[in-house]
């Protein structure tokens, strides 16, 4: 008897022992009122059973709950968009103890505000601001949640998808808008390339006027020089005239055929010849001239 006795005293005591998991909380009641949260892990005392049970150990690790919401637009498409919700439990008594299936509640939450903001957005920025639509909701919902004892680490919106066949449309939408852009840039390009090769060709060519005009003004001045001499050695203003007007025709004739095959046509029947010897005579009929034409 004593044995049995003893037995059932020990099997008794063992229900003062508990153990509680690493990354996990004990919620003990007191029948049936919670009177105590035990968060430190390993081998832990209470009070015997019926006086104090272990009614649940809530894990309070980082933990995830995923969902795809089906949402409209702002630009009337409806899309499926998957969210993925990671959070922790920080107030274990809370969470069990006063609210009914809390997670879902928080799903709930989460899902209402993040069609607010997808409402308010068309489909591309569905893709580019998906941060920030997660930013958002988090600040719009967490103090809400803190009331179940749950913190919302963090919101991860993933890619919007649509029917394949508003996919399709938007693909066509989106590669017409990308042919635009290059065949705007491309004009563009060409354009610069027009308007650089003209500024080319105007410097190219102010260059050459100059160039022309500075190796006339050269000759001219030549030529006037030519004839200033003449006149101060005392040859007549008439002779002077006619010996440039026919040194001026032959240089012309000259620079003429350097050219190339060309046929050169003098007015009045004159030729080459004739003007040669018209200027070789003048020179002869005047010893002036002679005399010059040999210093040269």
């Amino acid at each position: 008897m004593f044995w049995i006795v003893s037995g059932v005293a020990l099997a008794y005591l063992t229900t003062c022992f508990f153990t509680v998991p690493q990354r996990k909380q004990a919620l003990i009641t007191f029948f049936g009122r919670h009177v105590r949260t035990e968060i430190n892990p390993g081998l832990r005392l209470k009070l015997p059973w019926p006086f104090h049970i272990v009614t649940v150990k809530i894990p309070t690790d980082l933990r995830q709950v995923a969902d795809t919401l089906d949402t409209k637009t702002r630009d009337n498409l409806f899309v499926s968009l998957p969210i993925t919700i990671q959070y922790e439990i920080v107030d274990t008594g809370r969470f069990y103890f006063d609210t009914d299936v809390p997670i879902d509640q928080m799903s709930k939450i989460v899902s209402a505000s993040v069609r607010k903001y997808t409402s308010g957005k068309d489909f591309q920025e569905l893709y580019d601001e998906r941060d920030e639509i997660s930013e958002g909701v988090i600040g719009d919902v967490k103090e809400q949640i803190l009331e179940y004892g749950i913190n919302i680490r963090r919101i991860v919106v993933d890619e919007p998808t649509a029917p394949m066949d508003v996919q399709d449309a938007y693909n066509r939408v989106r590669a017409s808008e990308r042919e635009k852009d290059a065949a705007q840039n491309e004009a563009a390009a060409d354009y610069i390339r027009r308007v650089k090769a003209a500024e080319a060709d105007k410097q190219r060519n102010i260059l050459i006027g100059e160039g022309v005009a500075g190796f006339r003004r050269s000759i001219a001045e030549g030529y006037a020089n030519i004839r200033r001499e003449l006149v101060e050695e005392g040859v007549d203003v008439s002779v002077a005239d006619r010996f440039m007007e026919e040194a001026m025709r032959l240089d012309t004739i000259r620079d003429v055929g350097d050219k190339g095959n060309m046929v050169i046509v003098l007015p009045g029947g004159a030729t080459n010849e004739g003007a040669s010897k018209a200027l070789t005579d003048l020179i002869a009929a005047n010893p002036v001239l002679e005399k010059m034409s040999g210093k040269r």
